[in-house]
């Protein structure tokens, strides 16, 4: 249900907190934050052991007095609030507490929260509130003022290179993922050779604006965006990319492989600085939006490539 591991590298970081949230009479709602991937639920999952005292149950996801809100769709709506609002307000079932789990809060909708916040103004003595999210931002402030913030780290690199391990058998390939992943576990596998050689290739294109390649950058979208769940991630994944072209671009020594003279030499620091802040805006603008990001993207790319005046895109 968790990594163990990276549960425990944040209750390392978070002594003060975990000794305070066992103390009998706590309880209480609580956010904690951190980037995508970071193991907020393997955190919060260790916690709940510690409170609720067993770890087999929770293990195996069996626990009665742990409710995990996980759900794949893009949002979480006002019924997913409502499933668990009567197991709330019954009293725990085995443990002293009661904990519920939302992962990726900032998803729910406006009426969830809603929904969620008649809860969260009165909450049973027995209940912990556990809302997961990279962007609390995107949570009421009503919501927000209820609870109690949390900032989980950034992994370190040793527990990141273990999610790619015995993928990469070139070091600059790794190097690069490593990058990429920004302190992040790789839980899906989703960084493999072949995406980051495509994506890198991609970025090669987009960025000379290689206009006579336009078949090709429309042929790239299609392929990286046929995955809806997998979307956000490849946007987020040339970001990433980009800011690293920035960072060899000022290096003495240009020390991957991957990224040719003509990239880092020819092409101005301006250029990927802009496609960059682009990129970034689209996110925003679309986040927690039903428009589509891969039609958004290729306008923005296609606007890129052929100068014309994209700053509106998104």
């Amino acid at each position: 249900m968790y990594n163990r591991e990276i549960g425990e590298f944040h209750l390392k970081n978070q002594k003060n907190f975990i000794n305070y949230l066992s103390r009998e009479e706590v309880s209480g709602s609580f956010i904690f934050i951190g980037q995508d991937s970071v193991g907020k639920k393997d955190f919060a999952c260790l916690v709940s052991e510690i409170i609720l005292e067993n770890n087999e149950k929770i293990i195996k996801d069996i626990h009665p007095d742990l409710y995990l809100v996980d759900v794949e769709t893009e949002q979480i709506v006002v019924d997913d609030i409502s499933k668990l609002e009567s197991w709330v307000f019954n009293k725990p079932f085995e443990a002293k507490k009661k904990i519920v789990i939302i992962r990726s809060a900032e998803k729910m909708n406006l009426i969830a929260q809603n929904k969620l916040l008649k809860i969260l103004e009165e909450p049973p003595d027995y209940l912990f509130f556990f809302l997961l999210t990279s962007n609390s931002s995107m949570l009421l402030p009503t919501v927000e003022s209820r609870c109690i913030k949390t900032n989980l780290e950034s992994l370190p690199e040793s527990i990141v290179e273990k999610s790619l391990e015995g993928r990469f058998g070139d070091k600059d390939l790794l190097d690069v993922g490593l990058f990429l992943l920004d302190g992040s576990h790789d839980y899906e596998n989703f960084y493999t050779e072949s995406f980051l050689i495509d994506i890198i290739n991609f970025l090669k294109v987009i960025i000379v604006k290689d206009t006579s390649s336009i078949d090709q950058t429309i042929d790239y979208i299609d392929m990286f965006f046929k995955v809806k769940s997998e979307q956000t991630k490849v946007v987020n994944s040339l970001i990433r990319l980009l800011s690293l072209l920035l960072i060899l671009k000022h290096k003495e020594q240009k020390e991957n492989k991957y990224f040719s003279d003509v990239l880092l030499n020819e092409v101005s620091s301006y250029n990927i600085t802009i496609l960059i802040n682009l990129l970034e805006n689209l996110n925003i603008n679309l986040k927690g939006t039903s428009l589509n990001l891969k039609i958004g993207f290729e306008e923005l790319i296609l606007d890129f490539i052929l100068d014309n005046d994209s700053s509106n895109v998104g």
